[in-house]
């Protein structure tokens, strides 16, 4: 994912904020130095398990939300299928871009090729140099 750094929220914390082709949003930096403002290819990570989720009859892929500790994410994610070797492994697309999220509720229900929505509590950023 192409991110641009807009705001650095928290620096001892390493928390920006970023905008994206799916939405604007607030996350932990978690690359090898500090976060700093820019363009950087990126990839998202939920790290707790989505507790709760909403199909979506319809619309877009979008990420907004969250500006730290307390202040949850919003996704709304297109599913993709399911990891064979972990059955609470749910791949979704944001945008173009694939995440790997941990489901354990109502998995059957999940409408897969359909969208859901859920809040998290963090979004990490993992930069990368292509």
């Amino acid at each position: 994912m192409r991110v641009e750094v807009i705001q650095v929220l928290a620096p001892s914390h390493e928390f920006v904020r970023f905008e994206c082709d799916s939405g604007t949003a607030s996350g932990r930096w978690m690359g090898l130095g500090p976060a700093e403002l820019g363009q950087f290819d990126v990839e998202i990570e939920v790290p707790e398990e989505v507790a709760e989720w909403t199909a979506v009859p319809s619309g877009d892929t979008s990420i907004s939300g969250g500006v730290g500790r307390g202040h949850a994410a919003n996704m709304v994610c297109r599913v993709l299928g399911f990891d064979e070797g972990d059955d609470s492994v749910v791949g979704v697309r944001v945008g173009l871009d694939i995440i790997l999220i941990e489901i354990l509720n109502r998995r059957s229900e999940i409408p897969l090729g359909g969208l859901i929505s859920f809040r998290t509590p963090e979004i990490q950023i993992y930069p990368y140099d292509l």
